[in-house]
Order: C-alpha cells, then sequence, then structure tokens
C-alpha cells in the first residue's frame, strides 16, 4: 500500500510523517513561553482561536536548538485529542512511499520507539516517525493540558 508522507530535515537526517496525521503546516508564527516545561516544548501558539503547544523538533530528537528561519515550519497533528505544532526546520516535500518496504529500526536506542521504521527512497534514508508513540513520550504532558485549559482566546 502506498501512503504520502511529509518529509522534513532535522541537521542531516530525513524524517517522515503520515500525511493522513496532519492537520496543517504553518509558516511560524509568535510562540509564548509557559513556565516549567521541559525544553523540547518551546511554549504555546494561536492557530485561529485553538492553543497550541509547540515541540522543537531537533531538541526532542537531537537536543539541538532549531535556527528559525523563514524555512521553519509548524507541521500541525492531532494526536490523544491534543493538537500539536511540530515545529522543523524545513518541511522539504511530499514523498509517496510503499509502506511495505519501511523497515523496522532495531537499534538499542532510547529514540528508535519514537520510529516506525525507516525506509530508503531514492538513495535516502528516511525515518518514518510515530506520532503518537512520540507525544506520549513526552513528558509533562498533563502539565501542558493543564495550562492550555487555563487560557481563553477572545473571539476574533
Amino acid at each position: 500500500m502506498r501512503t504520502a508522507f511529509v518529509i522534513f530535515n532535522v541537521g542531516d537526517s530525513l524524517f517522515g510523517i503520515d500525511i493522513q496525521k496532519i492537520v496543517s503546516i504553518e509558516k511560524v508564527s509568535e510562540i509564548t513561553n509557559l513556565p516549567q516545561i521541559p525544553e523540547y516544548i518551546q511554549g504555546i501558539i494561536n492557530i485561529r482561536g485553538s492553543i497550541v503547544p509547540v515541540i522543537d523538533s531537533p531538541k526532542l530528537l537531537f537536543n539541538q536548538n532549531i535556527q528559525i528561519n523563514e524555512n521553519t515550519r509548524f507541521i500541525l497533528t492531532d494526536v490523544n485529542q491534543l493538537t500539536f505544532a511540530l515545529m522543523v526546520p524545513r518541511a522539504n516535500e511530499i514523498l509517496d512511499i510503499d509502506t511495505e518496504l519501511i523497515k523496522p529500526v532495531n537499534l538499542m536506542a532510547s529514540s528508535v520507539d519514537l520510529l516506525e521504521g525507516t525506509v530508503l527512497q531514492g538513495g535516502r534514508i528516511i525515518s518514518i516517525i510515530n506520532l503518537e508513540s512520540l507525544f506520549s513520550s513526552i513528558l509533562h504532558l498533563d502539565t501542558v493540558r493543564s495550562e492550555i485549559a487555563k487560557i481563553t482566546v477572545p473571539n476574533s
């Protein structure tokens, strides 16, 4: 079966997210900081009246700081009844990938649980992200939910 994936890069590594799990891709907007949250949660943003937590993908995946520029994007995804914005350095392209070619990752690394597997596409290795595992692994998720619940956005 073939599925479309949004491909983004973090450093020299390529990652893919199933396009069916993506709500939208947005240009970076102003981020509001929240107290006492992990470094990989940049804060929150207002997207069309909804308060959305922002996850810094380089910080979460490689403990590196993101360099925000005109290519930086928010990939909005809805997981476990909470919308997240995964901030990525660049959303490169959309690829149609045969899901039968995705191979499981068998390395002894903590980040392996965050991946569904890897696929070789056009001579490039693409790691496919398991969004459910990614966001369920986020520490202080309940704190983020409670902080968002306290915020009201005036009707525009």
